[in-house]
């Protein structure tokens, strides 16, 4: 267990950095992930929800195998979140090393990083890979231009479809969110 909660930890500690690029953003609040994604499925108990996200655990096989799920948000550098959404398939390579870096110390690793550009001002970037003791590590990261942040899910689990469908259906709330009028939208909690 202690080795999921670091592959967590670590993916929603990515560095950032990138070069500046002229993309107009909208003055949006952050969405509070934490009330967005406020549970996952049963068997799932949240454990930690701090300012910027939320783990959920299970420690029993009936959620699908044993495992833990993050949901984070951050607010990287300005530029960095325009340079991801002007060309995502450029601002992938740091991306991907800045992720292989932060969970050398885990001994996961993703076999495969996918982009997706989910709108003119939003980008996915999704990953799948394995760690040790046959556990399965998906991740996706949610780049927006129009509130300047990024938004993460990260889930490892015994169970590969477990982790995807978790990831996709924890993803689609946060979309569904960002995308809710302004007025509707939950503030971020300072």
């Amino acid at each position: 267990m202690r080795l999921m909660k670091r592959l967590v930890l670590a993916g929603l500690a990515l560095p950032f950095a990138g070069a500046a690029h002229a993309q107009q953003a909208l003055d949006l609040p952050q969405i509070d992930v934490t009330k967005v994604v406020a549970e996952i499925g049963p068997g799932w108990v949240k454990k930690q929800t701090g300012e910027e996200g939320v783990t959920f655990v299970c420690e029993s096989d009936a959620c699908g195998g044993r495992g833990v799920v993050g949901v984070g948000q951050a607010k990287p550098s300005p530029d960095y979140v325009k340079l991801v959404v002007a060309e995502p398939d450029k601002a992938l390579q740091s991306f991907k090393y800045g992720t292989e870096e932060s969970l050398k110390a885990t001994g996961c690793a993703f076999k495969s990083f996918d982009v997706r550009r989910l709108s003119d001002h939003r980008v996915q970037y999704e990953g799948l890979g394995f760690c040790p003791e046959g556990a399965t590590a998906a991740m996706t990261t949610i780049f927006d231009s129009q509130r300047l942040g990024m938004m993460s899910v990260q889930i490892l689990t015994k169970s590969e479809a477990g982790a995807v469908k978790l990831r996709d259906d924890s993803v689609e709330k946060i979309v569904a969110a960002l995308d809710a009028p302004a007025a509707d939208a939950q503030p971020a909690a300072r």
